[in-house]
């Protein structure tokens, strides 16, 4: 079997994406956030074994820094509008 027959599976993905509900893509972001935390500490920590505990820790303010900014721009939002 040749292997753009294995990929043309794989690659009907991209031209018809998986249907995800409004509220299931911003579960999306967790694990892109823990692949981004996990490479930034890689390449940051001295010691391997501070490697797990910094990446969660990492993790925890990537998440926690993005909630609030999208708390603040829900409240800019809502002040806007009522405004107008």
């Amino acid at each position: 079997m040749t292997t753009w027959v294995l990929a043309l599976p794989l690659a009907m993905i991209f031209v018809n994406p998986l249907p995800f509900p409004a509220w299931a893509r911003l579960w999306m972001l967790l694990p892109l956030v823990a692949c981004v935390a996990a490479v930034y500490r890689a390449t940051r920590v001295r010691h391997v074994r501070e490697m797990p505990r910094a990446t969660v820790f990492t993790f925890i303010n990537i998440v926690v820094g993005m909630g609030l900014i999208a708390l603040a721009f829900y409240v800019v939002t809502e002040v806007v509008r009522r405004w107008h």
